[in-house]
């Protein structure tokens, strides 16, 4: 499906590389700090690249019709519409929430610069807006492709963010002391 494609193309210029872009001239810093170590950081970061190119190609052969989805999974009539709802508001959430982190949007933990602790907007329902997105991105994907590849996606997806945001709570406690603590307190993890 060549819409499916086009809109996972626009979502990764829009809410990846262009909010990157977007904070390295304006702070002079790589916002891309996903580690290429042998621990556990490390992992998650190689297997966030791995899904998200994993996850394009698979969209791109489908558009192209060289392959069909794999392990066709029957939903409902009404998931397909239900599932563009969500591709499209997590897109526009995802963008709020990046703009509302200005300076201190990151892909990764970047323990060389301090970054200003973002609680406001989005971020007063949710640590974690744009992951929160990006989970809802893939729910509507695989409402519209509903397939083996993308539920596998879907799965792993969570399973890595799940991770990461862990890493990145435990950094923001080092960074920011008792006021990420009070911050935790009153604003829930997902939502």
């Amino acid at each position: 499906m060549l819409k499916l494609f086009l809109f996972y193309l626009a979502f990764f210029v829009f809410a990846f590389l262009w909010p990157s872009i977007r904070v390295w001239r304006q702070t002079g810093s790589n916002p891309l700090v996903l580690p290429k170590s042998d621990d556990v950081a490390g992992f998650v970061g190689f297997m966030f690249k791995f899904l998200i190119v994993l996850l394009g190609l698979y969209l791109l052969v489908g558009a192209l019709e060289i392959l069909n989805p794999i392990g066709a999974i029957a939903l409902p009539h009404f998931a397909d519409e239900l599932g563009w709802k969500l591709l499209i508001s997590s897109f526009v959430w995802v963008i709020i929430a990046q703009f509302q982190m200005g300076k201190s949007w990151r892909v990764g933990i970047d323990t060389d610069v301090k970054t200003e602790l973002v609680a406001k907007g989005l971020f007063l329902f949710s640590r974690n807006p744009i992951f929160l997105g990006m989970l809802v991105q893939l729910i509507g994907l695989f409402l519209i492709q509903p397939d083996a590849v993308t539920a596998t996606i879907c799965v792993a997806a969570f399973l890595l963010i799940s991770v990461q945001m862990r890493q990145e709570e435990e950094h923001l406690l080092k960074m920011h002391g008792s006021d990420y603590a009070q911050y935790m307190q009153v604003v829930r993890r997902w939502i």
